[in-house]
């Protein structure tokens, strides 16, 4: 297995955070992994990235130009990186902000409105972790109670955000179940 995801948005979003946690998961599968950061100078509404490598043999780099996985917050994001992802990849798309439809028809898209998800359950501000939950099933990252366990490790000892971020990404990854 060796699967390339580039998590992308704007500054706040949790976009940083959104790839630790993948890694973060997938180490507690025993994966090899890397996470590389990007932001711009503006951070908070800048744009942010970072790209996972998550594989069962050694990493060459954790740079990647066509990545298989690509999951955007926004809609610049979306322009900005749609066209790179690999033929038959994976694209996931924040819907609450992403308008549009890819050019590319050799891509699986999944569409799910984070925001509004996150929104109706009181926590805007974890629309990340919905579409982290939306993004580890769909890419099979991992397994819910893996998720949750790497979120409890990544958390520390903030139980109330804890809690609001678990449920999130119990609505993510229930989201196909519709």
């Amino acid at each position: 297995m060796n699967t390339s995801i580039l998590v992308a948005g704007s500054g706040g979003q949790g976009i940083l955070f959104a790839g630790k946690l993948m890694a973060q998961a997938a180490m507690e599968g025993a994966m090899n992994v890397t996470w590389f950061p990007s932001y711009g100078a503006e951070v908070r509404g800048g744009t942010a990235n970072c790209t996972v490598v998550i594989s069962d043999g050694l990493i060459g780099s954790p740079v990647i130009s066509s990545p298989d996985v690509l999951a955007v917050m926004n809609q610049e994001s979306f322009e900005r990186f749609g066209a790179k992802v690999r033929k038959k990849g994976l694209l996931i798309l924040n819907s609450s902000i992403v308008s549009g439809e890819p050019e590319r028809t050799d891509l699986k898209v999944v569409r799910i409105p984070a925001g509004e998800i996150a929104v109706s359950m009181n926590a805007p501000l974890s629309a990340n972790m919905v579409l982290c939950g939306a993004l580890a099933r769909a890419a099979s990252i991992c397994e819910l109670p893996v998720l949750k366990h790497a979120l409890k490790m990544l958390a520390g000892g903030k139980p109330a955000i804890l809690e609001v971020n678990t449920k999130a990404l119990e609505r993510g990854w229930q989201y196909f179940d519709n």
